[in-house]
This record gives C-alpha cells, structure tokens and sequence, in this order.
C-alpha cells in the first residue's frame, strides 16, 4: 500500500494568550521573577494530540465551530507554523489558500503579484508566464492586471490567489474559508476545478463551515471540537455529527438565548413545537400539522420588527424558511413581551432530523435583535412510505381497461 501523501502523528500545537510585546521593565521583572511552572492561564491548547492521514487523489474536509483548531491545522501543513510536538510529513508541492491576499504585496500589481506568488510556491519563472494568460483569465481581472492589488476588493484577492494556487500543479491543495468572499458563479468555478483537480490525483483538504459545500467534494471529513478530533468518517455523517454535537453544546432551550447589538437585546424566552392536541413534541410523522410558539422579551419599546424562523435538514442546509415580511404579517408594537403562534399546515418533510433557528431584527435600520444558532432539534419520523426530501400525499389508480388508443408507429414517409 501506497504511503499517504499528508501524515500528521500526534501534533499538538500552543499559543500564548497573553501580550506579544512587553516593556523592557517588564522583561527585565519577569527574567528575575521566580518560574512556578503554573501559568496555564496564559496559555491556549490549539491543538492535542491530533493524527490522520490522506491519500493521494483524497479530497478531506475540515469542519467544527469557531476555535476548534481548524485553520491551525492548515498554517502547520502549509509549513507556516510548526507543531510542538509530534509530526507532519506532506509529499510533494502544496499550494495554501489561507488568508485573503496571503503573500501578495499591496503596492505591486496583479502581474507582479502573480510572478512573486509563483515564485513563493517553487514555479520558475518561464512556467509562470507560460501559464501568465490562463491565470488571469481563471480570476477574471483582465482590467485590472496592471493596478496595485491595494485597489483591489477582498473577492479579486481571492480570485487571483485561488488561481494562482491551483496553476502551480501541487499534489497538495490546502483550502481554507477564503472562497466564500467570492461571488456565487465563481465559487462554482471554484468547486469545479477543485474537483477537477482530485480526479487527476491532487490531494485536498478543505476548511470550511459550508457543509453542504463540503460534501459535495468531499467524501471523507473530519470534525475538530476543542482542538482534539471528535469525529473522522463519511462526509455525510461528520455532518450530521458536527451539528448534532453543537445542538446539544447550546444552552438550554428556554432563556439566555440572546444577541446584543448596541445597547438593545432581544431574549428569546421559549420556543416550543406543539401537535395538534397543543402538546410539545420533538417528533412527529411527515405530514402532520404543528404550531410554532415563541416568546420574545425586548428590554426596551419596539415596532416594525421582522421575525424569521428557518428550518435546516442536519448536514443538508436550508429547507425552509417563514419570514413576517414576505407573509405581509405586520408585527404589532410591544413595550417588553411578544408571544407568538405561527401555525404550519402539513410539514411535508421526509424522515431525518432537524434543527430550528430564529432571527429578528429592526426594520427600519435592519439592526439584528436576535439570531439563535442551530440549536431547536424536531425529528421527523420514518414511517417508511417516503423517501427523499418532501413527502407528498397521494392515491395510486390502477384500471385494467385500455384508456388510449395505440398509435401507428411512422416508419417513413413517401412521396
């Protein structure tokens, strides 16, 4: 068997929480201050103790909330960072999208740049301007391949540094979030090449928080909690996984569920899911009727609120969204307490689990009160007569009578 192409045994990686620069006083204290071994507090576990591996031709998604180490583990396989213990080894050349304009220099032009980063990545410099046309025409930046890359907006960035990563034929691809500040044709373009790339062999590892992005390159992903491994397994269920663990990570369902925006807060109080007998329920059957009921408190007056409540399948995105706005339900002024019922007719929705979310926010300057994470979970039940997204009803006919007349099959025309 062939030796994977990126093998990471046991790293661990810590950064220090505190000042990176200090006063010469402060220097010259801590040198004679006695060490007492204990200063845990200024110190932060980015990584522990963290192993996998990826074949040749694998394309492996990173996922896992804010913080869970992710993108340290790009900067220490892209060789930016090193592990303080264990090891890393990547066969061959490896290009990173890591950061947005990594690499570039803001007074040099796009050409310029495009040499420079070509060089940075181990291109010589006749490979460059061989490839110099298909670059530029890859980002899209015709126009502007001779300004300053200082003018240029964060998706032009990303653009040309994408394309300057995938023309250097590396083995290894390295991705981070950087493709979501493109547009949504380009982010395709993306996609399609990034597939293209591991059909013909590359290895990819890509770091995102677009599950349904993730699976559609990747077949195997790993999730990341707290810088240790939580999961590594089938794309689809390091999805599934990773949202079902932050659902249950959220506090608890009722109260301290809140987003400050200035000086303003938005409390969501209670959210519960109610059948058709007005009792709470987490499960119901495809079809069946609920009733969504919310309680919001505001600690000051409000009016001319929008209120939207988004349904999302676990590892399969947005399935459905209810918004005040575009049911031209206008919600009435309070002083400090809403309670709301939103009653949904027939939830035609296929067995899985699911999660709620609910966002409100002021109309007239569109400042958000409140945006809940993932975090109100609703199964539905299979009952094993639907399969797929949507569950429809229907009625099967079967008549044994011959409805239509057969028709003469032409077999040519004469003159």
């Amino acid at each position: 068997m062939a030796a994977p192409v990126i093998q990471v045994e046991g790293v661990s990686k810590e950064f220090r929480l505190d000042r990176g620069h200090r006063s010469l006083r402060e220097a010259f204290t801590s040198f004679w201050r006695p060490n007492t071994g204990n200063d845990s507090s200024h110190r932060f576990n980015a990584l522990r103790d963290v192993t996998f591996c990826a074949a040749e031709g694998e394309a492996l998604g990173i996922i896992g909330p804010n913080g869970a180490g992710k993108s340290t583990i790009l900067k220490l396989l892209a060789g930016i960072l090193r592990p303080d213990t264990g090891r890393i080894r990547v066969t061959g050349r490896s290009a990173a999208m890591i950061e947005v304009g990594a690499g570039f220099h803001g007074d040099l032009t796009g050409r310029e740049n495009i040499f420079l980063n070509g060089a940075i990545l181990g291109m010589p410099r006749n490979a460059i301007q061989a490839k110099l046309d298909s670059i530029v025409a890859f980002a899209g930046i015709e126009r502007f391949l001779d300004m300053p890359v200082k003018r240029y907006s964060s998706g032009m960035y990303a653009r040309l540094g994408f394309a300057i990563a995938i023309h250097t034929e590396p083995r290894v691809l390295l991705i981070d979030e950087v493709l979501s500040v493109g547009d949504a044709v380009y982010r395709v373009r993306c996609l399609d090449r990034m597939r293209s790339l591991v059909e013909q062999g590359v290895t990819l590892i890509l770091v995102t928080h677009d599950l349904d992005q993730m699976q559609s390159i990747c077949k195997r992903a790993i999730v990341l909690d707290d810088g240790t491994i939580a999961y590594d397994g089938p794309a689809s269920s390091a999805a599934t996984e990773y949202l079902t663990a932050m659902t249950k990570s959220q506090p608890s369902r009722t109260g301290d569920i809140a987003l400050v925006h200035g000086c303003e807060k938005a409390e969501l109080v209670a959210f519960r899911v109610l059948d058709e007998l007005s009792d709470e329920v987490t499960s119901i059957a495809p079809n069946d009727s609920i009733t969504l009921d919310l309680q919001l408190r505001f600690p000051t007056s409000v009016n001319e609120l929008a209120i939207e409540i988004n349904l999302h399948r676990v590892g399969r995105g947005l399935v459905m969204s209810l918004n005040s706005d575009r049911d031209d339900m206008r919600i009435q002024p309070c002083d400090s307490c809403m309670n709301l019922e939103i009653a949904v007719m027939r939830l035609p929705l296929c067995a899985g689990r699911y999660c709620w979310s609910v966002r409100v926010w002021r109309k007239p300057d569109g400042a958000l009160l409140l945006d809940t994470p993932l975090m109100y979970p609703i199964a539905i039940e299979d009952v094993g007569t639907n399969a797929g997204a949507i569950a429809v009803n229907r009625e099967w006919r079967l008549s044994t009578e011959a409805k239509y007349a057969k028709l003469p099959i032409a077999v040519g025309v004469g003159s």
